[in-house]
């Protein structure tokens, strides 16, 4: 009787939680859907203030997540498998890296693949103009934002609930971190803030990617699109699909597509690199690589004052970006690695992904910059981030079929994101269930058509990082304990 009771306490509590969670997420949705331009604009104002006071603490973090991923793989602790020496891989290697990079920035990388080192390349701060080529420092800047940075604070958050899940035989909740009981009393809040950080980043992003599949759509078939209408009649549609993929699960969903996705951007690097010039590419991806390589000591520990304010716009907004994502690319990370020795997972997930990235934006960022037609995909990169893109494309050989192509990629990344979102989402607040995906489905939507109401993207970057502020500190207090607990558990 007494095991039985406190079986339905535990049940009560585990119900409490999530009743809570869900219920002040969607007081926060009602106020935004209500009041949106009066919200978005308050809380943006609210996020870069404290971008601007806690700008250099954000990058020195970043910069120390850099030093741990190197620090314990080529440690002793590298040899240890995530779940114990017998255990097996649930995925292949190949299914496994592309669910983790799909997950973790697959549509930025479509976004801003054009965008941004165009826009670095006419806009240089001042700390970067007199490097060398202008080319390689706008294409490394760019891989400083999207690189190994980015991935080390996805791979030291997925191997903090790794080790703990796997290696201490815990729940797969950001809270057991701190606690190893079932009851997680006041420790849920964590949880119930990396939710909030999930649901905020991943809106910012679905809203960028709708705007930019608006701006294809319209130069691809070469007509106007009712903007207000189409927006939110093609996020309800993807959001019909994204929820689907979710209901089918883990297996059916999010790795058939990620799949998918991966095999579509292969094909279209490979037609690009083709197409454009192979031998300048590579020597590109080469010089650039270089340069980034170079830049790094550079940017990683301090801010030049003459180009704090680019820092703050740029790099300090992307970290936090990758901070936003971490709450549910690290568990969902943590999710799919069981079997992998620490040294292999920090090497994959940190290196893999940030030479695709390398190769994409010099296949695609560095072919633009050093194309005849440059001078057009710059300029309209200037005047809209979302027809860079599409711009370079029109140049191309075959350039309908690399436009919906890329529209497709979009479409797809987005689902797989919000796909992986819904997944967490529902495992933070014990709530797996059909009917529960249903609901975190239905807030993700609400925001982001808060979000579409203005349509700005860089109001937009402001909103997806908003949850990440407060959730910095609990990355911290994450690795801190993670640390303390290998050493003191570990036999190496």
């Amino acid at each position: 009787m007494s095991v039985l009771k406190t079986s339905v306490r535990t049940q009560s509590v585990r119900l409490d939680s999530s009743a809570v969670s869900i219920i002040v997420i969607c007081v926060l949705m009602f106020v935004f859907v209500s009041f949106p331009q009066v919200t978005i604009s308050y809380l943006a104002h609210l996020t870069q203030s404290a971008i601007n006071q806690f700008g250099l603490d954000l990058l020195l973090i970043s910069s120390f997540m850099v030093l741990l991923v190197v620090g314990l793989s080529i440690s002793p602790v590298g040899k240890i498998r995530l779940g114990g020496e017998l255990s097996i891989p649930e995925f292949s290697t190949s299914s496994w890296l592309a669910m983790l990079f799909t997950a973790g920035m697959g549509s930025g990388l479509i976004f801003w693949g054009i965008a941004e080192p165009s826009f670095h390349a006419a806009n240089l701060p001042v700390f970067a103009q007199n490097l060398g080529d202008n080319t390689d420092t706008a294409l490394a800047i760019t891989y400083f934002h999207w690189g190994i940075h980015a991935w080390a604070i996805y791979a030291i958050t997925a191997l903090a609930i790794a080790w703990f899940s796997y290696n201490r035989k815990r729940t797969l909740h950001i809270s057991s971190t701190f606690t190893s009981k079932s009851k997680r009393g006041w420790y849920s809040v964590v949880d119930w803030m990396a939710v909030i950080a999930i649901i905020f980043g991943v809106a910012g992003t679905f809203a960028n990617a709708i705007a930019l599949i608006q701006t294809g759509l319209e130069q691809t078939f070469s007509r106007s699109i009712d903007s207000f209408s189409f927006r939110y009649s093609l996020l309800i549609a993807i959001a019909i699909l994204f929820t689907a993929s979710s209901l089918l699960g883990l297996q059916k969903g999010i790795k058939r597509l990620s799949l998918f996705n991966t095999v579509i951007m292969l094909a279209m690097v490979i037609a690009v690199f083709v197409l454009i010039d192979p031998i300048q590419t590579l020597i590109r991806i080469t010089s650039s690589s270089l340069a980034y390589i170079q830049l790094l000591p550079k940017v990683s520990f301090s801010i030049e004052p003459q180009s704090h304010s680019w820092s703050l716009g740029w790099t300090i907004t992307y970290l936090v970006w990758w901070i936003a994502w971490a709450p549910f690319v690290g568990p969902f990370i943590a999710r799919i690695s069981r079997g992998r020795t620490i040294r292999q997972f920090l090497a994959c997930v940190v290196l893999i992904p940030t030479l695709a990235s390398i190769i994409w934006f010099s296949t695609f960022g560095g072919a633009s910059l050093d194309s005849d037609f440059s001078s057009q995909v710059i300029g309209s990169v200037s005047k809209d981030y979302t027809q860079g893109l599409f711009v370079f494309f029109e140049h191309l050989p075959l350039s309908q079929i690399f436009s919906i192509a890329a529209l497709i990629l979009l479409v797809t990344f987005i689902i797989t994101s919000a796909d992986s979102a819904l997944f967490v989402c529902s495992m933070l607040t014990n709530t797996d269930s059909n009917r529960a995906k249903l609901i975190w489905a239905i807030i993700l939507v609400l925001l982001s058509a808060s979000l579409l109401y203005d349509n700005d993207v860089e109001l937009n970057k402001q909103i997806a990082i908003a949850g990440a502020l407060p959730f910095t500190l609990v990355i911290v207090l994450q690795v801190m304990i993670m640390l303390r607990d290998i050493l003191k558990h570990s036999q190496v």
